[in-house]
């Protein structure tokens, strides 16, 4: 990341998004705004060096608004008509209070619920993630609630550890060995589904817009980021998952047409899942080259149409490619690499 994509992002933000801005820098009310992203500006605020501009008053007035909104588990207690925030959406709201924190920013626990809480709506009785069934062959969808869950449990008891206790939140370590489960032994992905053929079908479908093989890695990441958070490596099945994983990191220039958090996905998973297998001079150069690709897409096509939550991901898949590389800083810029995931928990 350089000095120049610094500061084309900074005008992408105040041009397209500077309510958000407002709302966690100054504190400025934005009753229409999204949580997410209200989120999405905190990431990447943290993710682009600038911390600094994060205020008390713009923390408040954050979590504040995101606990207007009925977060998955009962954990807050929003006003009757409240909009809904689902798992995934919940678990990146108490992903950027962790970056809040870690930020020197005010403690989020008064405003969580004091009654209420109920960790069944997400997590069963044997502490298994909960998720619609109906998108059990949507690896990519179902991790969401999967990995989500987890990682809500994880940052539940960071940010508000009495109050978790005092709900009998679960231990994020039982969560996770229930949810380890669901993993695949032979190949280290994600299997909710029961039918081997309707698991074909659908794959054959999910061809038509996006890489099967890219969705399923990008699906057990998300699991994977809460086990990693907590120590628990290596992963189950890791040899497997990393060969499926390196096969991906070479499309070029991203996986998609515009780098976001699939780019993160598969990055962070090939670091994490063998990190003795990294010294591979392919695998330092396809790094070197994530970041020089992301940089240029800023100086080329960082416009209006590019969504502000793909902006998280894709400086994260920056992150993640400099800290393969080992690097202590990002070319021209004196940012060190961030593990987002260590800090955050989520993305």
């Amino acid at each position: 990341m350089t000095v120049e994509s610094v500061h084309l992002i900074n005008s992408y933000l105040e041009a397209h998004h500077n309510d958000a801005l407002l709302l966690v820098t100054r504190g400025v009310p934005a009753p229409s705004l999204s949580v997410e992203r209200a989120c999405d500006m905190i990431y990447t605020l943290c993710l682009t060096g600038q911390a600094h501009r994060l205020t008390p008053d713009g923390a408040r007035a954050f979590w504040q608004y995101a606990s207007s909104w009925s977060l998955a588990g009962g954990i807050t207690a929003p006003a009757p008509g409240a909009p809904q925030a689902n798992v995934h959406l919940t678990a990146y709201v108490l992903g950027a209070l962790a970056l809040l924190r870690d930020s020197g920013m005010p403690c989020a626990e008064p405003l969580f619920a004091k009654t209420g809480w109920a960790m069944v709506d997400i997590i069963d009785s044997d502490n298994v993630p909960r998720w619609p069934r109906k998108f059990s062959h949507h690896s990519w969808r179902v991790s969401h609630w999967v990995g989500g869950a987890a990682s809500i449990v994880y940052n539940l008891w960071r940010l508000a550890p009495k109050e978790a206790a005092r709900q009998n939140v679960p231990a994020p370590a039982d969560v996770l060995t229930a949810a380890d489960r669901l993993v695949n032994p032979r190949n280290g992905l994600l299997k909710c589904y029961s039918s081997e053929f309707a698991q074909r079908v659908f794959k054959a479908l999910y061809r038509i817009r996006h890489d099967p093989e890219a969705g399923e890695v990008g699906g057990i990441v998300h699991l994977h980021w809460v086990n990693y958070a907590t120590g628990r490596t290596p992963f189950k099945a890791a040899p497997p998952l990393f060969d499926r994983a390196r096969k991906l990191y070479w499309k070029a220039p991203f996986l998609e047409k515009t780098p976001y958090c699939l780019d993160f996905d598969i990055v962070q998973i090939l670091r994490t899942s063998a990190p003795d297998r990294l010294t591979d001079p392919q695998i330092l150069d396809r790094a070197k080259r994530f970041i020089d690709d992301i940089d240029l897409f800023f100086s080329t096509s960082l416009d209006e149409q590019y969504a502000l939550h793909k902006l998280p991901g894709a400086l994260a898949t920056q992150h993640e490619a400099a800290s393969i590389l080992g690097l202590d800083k990002f070319g021209s810029s004196d940012l060190r690499p961030i593990d987002i995931i260590k800090k955050a928990g989520w993305i």
